[in-house]
């Protein structure tokens, strides 16, 4: 059901980058940034066969209709992670003239099998939107004990 991304692909992905966005409540005026979008493009285009990084879509009549991207990241290995393999799932995103097909489902199985498989993360995060946490407990993904905070840059 899903297949690996494309460079032909970079565009629609960057849709559901957007869609994604939209979801957790990113105001119009910033998705419409062209400076943010040119960077996301050149980041999905160098990544879509990058070794520590995975990038799926799902196919539906020929269509791109969803996607996701996992990465492995390096970080210090602590109790939860001892060889420091941060497993990273985000910009899982369905259209919504195709959701309730089990299309993000598909995505995440995908995703979490090559985190769990050849990318041999010792833990995976992800930030959970309301419309996919049920997706993701049901994955086995669990609320974090200590709430991310965040800090831009000034």
């Amino acid at each position: 059901m899903t297949r690996l991304a494309t460079p032909a692909d970079v565009d629609v992905l960057l849709d559901l980058r957007v869609l994604m966005f939209t979801s957790m409540g990113t105001p119009l005026e910033a998705l419409s940034d062209p400076a943010w979008r040119a960077e996301a493009r050149a980041w999905l285009a160098a990544h879509v066969d990058h070794p520590a990084t995975r990038i799926v879509v799902v196919e539906d009549g020929g269509e791109v209709v969803a996607g996701g991207v996992a990465e492995v990241l390096a970080g210090i290995p602590a109790p939860s992670m001892p060889r420091g393999r941060l497993g990273f799932i985000s910009n899982v995103a369905t259209f919504e003239h195709a959701r309730g097909r089990g299309h993000g489902r598909a995505v995440m199985t995908d995703l979490v099998g090559w985190l769990e498989g050849d990318g041999d993360a010792d833990r995976i995060d992800l930030a959970a939107t309301e419309d996919g946490a049920h997706i993701y407990r049901t994955m086995g993904f669990t609320d974090a004990a200590f709430p991310t905070m965040r800090r831009f840059r000034p």
